[in-house]
């Protein structure tokens, strides 16, 4: 795993072995794939259900909302100081504190941008989803999105990563 600089000292996104691209972009690259999209949806047509849409509509509000999302992103690391804590939320939405690396989620529609919560305003991308269904461990790609924030959640906290400044020193050794 390989950690990469998206956006000055406040957005980082991991790279995985075997992967050419970050997280960031390899996700938001897949939620413009129309072919991608139409096959994920195929696959989970029963999950749609709820939203009253065909895979056709799915496709392009998947689409529009990956779109709102990006520029989204965009104008919270534009804001001078950075606005991040606008986007992100605890994973867990019973979860009233933000604590130590704790695990996070920005969402658009159904669209998921997962990340681990570095201090104020610096996250770590550590993956993300198009989430139909209520709980994570319900589907088999939100599931791995759960052990991926996990693994790297272990991973900062072996390298005694609990703040901006502990992650730098990290990212410098």
């Amino acid at each position: 795993m390989e950690i990469i600089p998206i956006f000055e000292e406040n957005l980082y996104a991991t790279k995985y072995s075997g992967e050419s691209k970050d997280e960031l972009e390899r996700l938001f690259d897949l939620w413009d794939d129309i072919e991608h999209l139409n096959e994920f949806f195929e696959e989970h047509e029963a999950d749609l259900g709820y939203f009253k849409l065909s895979i056709e509509q799915a496709v392009q509000e998947t689409r529009k909302e990956a779109e709102k999302l990006s520029d989204a992103l965009f104008n919270a690391l534009s804001e001078s100081p950075v606005q991040l804590e606008t986007l992100f939320r605890n994973l867990d939405n019973k979860e009233i504190q933000t604590i130590s690396l704790s695990k996070q989620k920005s969402k658009r529609r159904w669209l998921r941008l997962y990340a681990i919560r570095i201090d104020k305003d610096v996250y770590l991308i550590t993956g993300g989803a198009i989430k139909l269904t209520h709980k994570m461990d319900e589907r088999e790609h939100t599931d791995n999105e759960l052990s991926k924030l996990e693994i790297c959640k272990s991973y900062l906290q072996e390298n005694n990563v609990f703040d901006d400044d502990s992650f730098k020193e990290m990212l410098n050794e």
